[in-house]
């Protein structure tokens, strides 16, 4: 297992600014080390989750396990929190917010909540924003040491699955495993659908992701593995939370081509996965299943299964 405040490539401080003024004044003298995530709810304590634990502030700039006294987000620090995510330019990112998230530089990812606008049955935009998560992205070096070996099990790349649920640590695991099959001069191609893995800016990565990767950001999983394999050669496809019926036949067009897939999924065991037909079908695509919880910290790996 890893825990996720071993080391990060990105300071977490840096989130400090994407947040309002009202709210970045009291943080400076915060730890973040170790910290997942920062919750504004409007008319709510800002609260901060990290690995062991849950921490409100309060005006003072400490940290307190009790919500009471503590600083309450405003319709002002939202709306101000907004406008620094986008430069002023919610339009810029409007795909982004329709898919309730902005990813913003680091790699980390700002989830939205508030009013959907639907226009023919679709969500085309979030409005009356009610709550931001900053989910902190983190590099961890080593993350993935206890899975490579089994994913190289037998000579060549195993088609993996990895199965987490939320916050259990599966994409700073995924780049761990990228940057160790590259560093091993395996081609790895790396869609990135939502920004998160690789977190690009002008071209490159925030993470260490090795010498031999390819990334393809910003572009439909399913439409994105077949460009690659078309274009790239990748000994390995790598990408973050499949589960469209899309994505199944993408990824069953390319393990019959001969390339390798790493994928994640969320879940929390196998069976959850095996109670939907779709997902069932998709399980022979793989030859080993990872499932990982924060039992013993982020990133525990709960079971590594090559049969089912």
């Amino acid at each position: 297992m890893y825990i996720a405040n071993n080391e990060t490539a990105v300071s977490s401080k840096g989130i400090l600014n994407y947040m309002p003024q009202g709210i970045r004044r009291y943080m400076y003298g915060v730890n973040l080390d170790g910290a997942c995530e920062i919750h504004m709810r409007l008319g709510k304590p800002l609260c901060i989750n990290y690995s062991d634990g849950r921490f409100y502030l309060n005006a003072k700039g400490n940290l307190t396990p009790i919500p009471n006294s503590t600083l309450k987000v405003t319709r002002e620090h939202i709306d101000e929190a907004i406008e620094i995510a986008t430069s002023s330019s919610v339009y810029s990112v409007r795909d982004q917010i329709k898919n309730g998230y902005i990813t913003i530089a680091g790699g980390h990812r700002i989830g939205i909540t508030g009013t959907a606008v639907i226009k023919e049955d679709n969500v085309s935009f979030i409005k009356d924003i009610s709550g931001l998560n900053y989910r902190l992205a983190g590099e961890v070096i080593g993350a993935a040491d206890e899975v490579v070996p089994m994913i190289l099990k037998g000579g060549g790349i195993k088609n993996t699955l990895i199965i987490s649920p939320p916050g259990a640590g599966k994409t700073t695991m995924l780049r761990d495993i990228v940057r160790q099959l590259s560093y091993k001069s395996y081609r790895v191609s790396v869609v990135d659908e939502r920004s998160e893995i690789a977190a690009l800016c002008e071209g490159r990565s925030a993470f260490d992701l090795g010498f031999s990767t390819d990334v393809l950001e910003g572009v439909d999983k399913a439409e994105g593995m077949l460009m690659v394999l078309r274009s790239m050669s990748p000994d390995v496809i790598v990408t973050d939370e499949i589960g469209k019926q899309s994505d199944i036949d993408a990824i069953e067009r390319i393990t019959n081509s001969g390339a390798g897939v790493i994928a994640t999924i969320h879940g929390r065991n196998i069976d959850m996965i095996k109670r939907r037909d779709d997902l069932k079908r998709m399980l022979k695509f793989f030859d080993l299943i990872i499932t990982l919880s924060k039992r013993k910290g982020i990133g525990t790996v709960e079971e590594a299964l090559t049969e089912w």
